[in-house]
């Protein structure tokens, strides 16, 4: 299986479209003039890789763009993915759109609707690499978690950054971002083929059969101890039970039979002391109930006494009041009937100035006054007997709420007893339960031995599994693989006459860095100088890693992005357009370069496919050949028009 990269395309803002081909299982050279997008092609491929963050510059490309897209080959079958521009200052986009099996791109852009998340695309990258379950688990006492390899860790291995390629301390892509270094060490073992295929789940097996082993192992020890008859886990059970009620405190046992008798006895099921649908707050809750309804029926006699007392003093205070008022005009029975001049006194015979009521209308005033006399005198009776009813009422509830206060208090002291009862048996259970485990594994474990034999087969399991996964095996298969890299290694850095080439070259996983092993010791790249070394080296370790990938078919992306590998010789303000090869050391490591990349290609074709962005141009047939895309003369990734327009 190989994936290649067929294809990237830009889209305008108005549906435009601008694509980039690429020749599969060549060498592809995109060169042209500075500031004209070069560098952003390999950006745009990790951003559509499902990378969380846009590294594209920003400016024309940014400003002009909508959707990026880039068509994957997978052994004939076209894969597409593009991803919508974040815009100025943006950090991603989530709008991201994956289908297999296209031809090409679209027209424009309308076609792409998210149907996927960069974690769900980085997932069908993982699929169509073919990358197996799989899983690093860290030495005892590492801090990192087990990580599984994905195409999140594969990608790092085929993009070389203009600022990472000439790095003397960085060796692969995004190595110096936090937690990068380690998740290429622990993925490493697995993408050269040092990790099985079925590591994973041989891995797995042993996780189980080892966690099978500890719980039979556990499970013997403790039915060896329950089954030892004078142990001292039997001794404290009897206490046990002896202290929560089960076995009477003078009970002893003077053999191992006796004891075994004993803890049967404590074991032994029992009946409850009190009815299982015996609710103690049932009762308890009716008799508050009636507590409380006669507390209510109570107050209101005790209202309507108080309204009956109120009518017989109001009554006996109108009575008082009418006396006195009869008794005042009882002298008017004394006038006669004739003595009607309205304005002249009928005592003194005195001359008035307002009219006074005449005698019969003050007659009639005492006869109406009488009546109602009659009136209270004949319903006082009426209330006192009616007070009398309350008062006896008011009584009768009185006694009752005594007693339903007096059941309340027994049957509180009642629900106490049944609670301490109810918690007692509680814990009577849980003793007899625990004793019963006790005897039941006794029992099992001196009359069957199959459990020894289970743990026989477990040991014997988890043995072979140790030998399958043997971390020294692991280690010998990943020195093998690093020495196959490191021989590849040290031939390219040959072919490119770098420094130290002469030595043995090897790949040093733990620091992610070439090492050269001289008679005088190792020198890491950081300690051999000049940037032609720095660019030389990057180059050489990755084509020796690739070529290790394509030997072991291992599921690793087939092509490589290099950006300016001439940089070190001619920095992008020094423009030389078009070079010989031959005029000077500078166009001669650079020619030398260029060849092994040409070379490399023919001799993997159509396994690998290298793409380089750069801005020299060798005056050589093959390079012509190999060049894809020219950018100058005002050609760009970004039209100018549409930034024009825009």
């Amino acid at each position: 299986m190989t994936l290649q990269l067929r294809a990237l395309a830009i889209y305008s803002h108005t549906g435009e479209r601008r694509e980039v081909e690429f020749v599969l299982g060549r060498l592809n050279i995109v060169t042209g003039a500075s500031k004209t997008g070069k560098s952003a092609l390999l950006d745009i491929v990790d951003y559509c890789w499902g990378r969380s963050e846009c590294t594209i510059p920003e400016g024309e490309i940014r400003r002009g763009v909508s959707w990026f897209a880039i068509l994957l080959d997978r052994d004939g079958e076209g894969i597409l993915i593009a991803r919508r521009n974040p815009g100025p200052a943006g950090k991603a986009s989530e709008d991201i759109f994956f289908e297999r099996g296209v031809a090409g791109f679209p027209e424009n852009p309308e076609a792409f609707a998210k149907n996927v998340t960069a974690d769900g695309l980085r997932r069908q990258l993982s699929i169509v690499l073919g990358i197996s379950e799989n899983k690093h688990v860290p030495e005892p006492g590492a801090t990192r978690l087990p990580l599984e390899a994905s195409a999140s860790q594969a990608i790092f291995f085929c993009l070389q950054a203009q600022d990472e390629i000439a790095n003397r301390r960085l060796l692969f892509h995004r190595q110096g971002e936090q937690f990068i270094p380690s998740h290429i060490k622990d993925t490493l073992p697995y993408f050269v083929g040092a990790m099985g295929e079925d590591h994973y789940l041989q891995r797995m097996r042993y996780d189980e059969a080892r966690a099978r082993l500890r719980k039979l192992e556990r499970d013997f020890a403790e039915a060896r101890s329950l089954a030892n008859e004078a142990s001292g886990t039997a001794q404290a059970l009897v206490q046990e039970a002896k202290r929560v009620g089960l076995l009477p405190p003078e009970a002893f046992a003077e053999s191992p039979a006796d004891l075994r008798a004993l803890l049967a006895t404590a074991a032994a099921p029992r009946e409850l002391a009190y009815a299982r649908n015996d609710d103690p707050a049932t009762d308890l809750t009716d008799l508050e109930n009636r507590r409380r309804r006669l507390r209510g029926d109570m107050q209101e006699v005790r209202d309507e006494i108080a309204d009956v007392q109120r009518l017989e003093r109001e009554a006996s205070e109108f009575q008082v009041e009418a006396r006195e008022q009869e008794a005042r005009l009882a002298s008017i029975g004394l006038l006669s009937d004739d003595s009607g001049d309205a304005e002249t006194c009928p005592l003194c015979d005195s001359h008035l100035n307002t009219a006074i009521p005449s005698v019969t209308d003050v007659r009639r005033s005492l006869t109406a006054l009488e009546g109602q006399l009659k009136s209270v005198r004949r319903d006082n009776p009426r209330l006192q007997a009616r007070q009398a009813d309350l008062e006896a009422r008011r009584n009768a509830l009185d006694e009752q709420l005594r007693t339903v206060q007096t059941d309340i208090l027994a049957r509180i002291s009642e629900n106490e007893r049944l609670r301490i009862e109810q918690d007692q048996f509680t814990e009577q259970a849980r003793t007899a339960g625990r004793i019963g485990y006790y005897l039941e594994n006794a029992r099992t474990v001196s009359s069957d031995e199959g459990i020894r034999l289970a743990i026989a087969r477990a040991r014997a399991e988890v043995s072979e599994l140790e030998q399958l996964l043997d971390q020294e095996a692991l280690e010998e298969r990943l020195l093998t693989a690093l020495n196959l890299v490191g021989r590849d290694l040290t031939k390219y850095a040959r072919k490119l006459d770098l420094e130290h080439g002469e030595n043995a070259l090897r790949l040093d996983r733990k620091n992610l860095t070439v090492v050269a092993d001289t008679l005088d010791g190792p020198l890491s790249l950081p300690q051999i100088g000049s940037g032609e070394n720095w660019v030389g080296y990057h180059i050489a370790a990755h084509l020796a890693l690739h070529g290790l990938f394509r030997a072991r078919n291992r599921p690793v992306p087939a092509f490589l992005m290099l950006d300016q590998p001439s940089q070190v010789h001619y920095p992008p303000e020094r423009d030389v357009g078009e070079i010989d090869g031959k005029s000077d050391e500078d166009q001669a490591a650079v020619a030398r370069l260029y060849r092994l990349l040409f070379d490399y290609c023919e001799e993997h074709f159509p396994c690998m496919q290298i793409i380089v962005m750069d801005h020299v141009e060798l005056l050589e047939d093959w390079f012509r050949d190999s060049t894809v895309q020219r950018w100058r003369d005002n050609i760009k990734l970004v039209p100018v028009s549409w930034l024009n327009r825009g």
